[in-house]
């Protein structure tokens, strides 16, 4: 799971990231529970949607995260990373790890350039 690490981003990205989304641009997904089943989670945030995937059973469609990063975030790096990750993950749970910790690292640069 060594990934080459992403380049950094603009001051115009990082605002982007950590700025909340409205209503119209939210992101939707799921967390798993074993006795409440699928439980509905709305997103405003890039940091949101960190702290979500690292639920023990979060479910996104990565088709829509990627259009969120892609047509939100305006990230085309951290989208085409997130395609890569989906393609070559063995499995739901692999790809949700592996998204994790390209959005943690990409969360982490923008807070240090802000």
């Amino acid at each position: 799971m060594n990934m080459a690490k992403l380049g950094d981003p603009s001051r115009e990205l990082a605002a982007r990231v950590l700025t909340e989304v409205d209503f119209e641009h939210r992101l939707n997904g799921f967390i798993l529970r074993e006795r409440a089943g699928a439980l509905p989670i709305t997103m405003y945030s890039f940091e949101e949607v960190v702290s979500f995937l690292n639920d023990h059973h979060p479910r996104v469609d990565f088709n829509e995260l990627k259009g969120w990063m892609r047509e939100t975030m305006d990230d085309m790096e951290l989208t085409e990373r997130i395609a890569e990750a989906v393609r070559i993950g063995r499995s739901d749970q692999d790809r949700l790890q592996r998204i994790r910790k390209l959005m943690e690292e990409r969360l982490n640069q923008c807070k240090k350039l802000v």
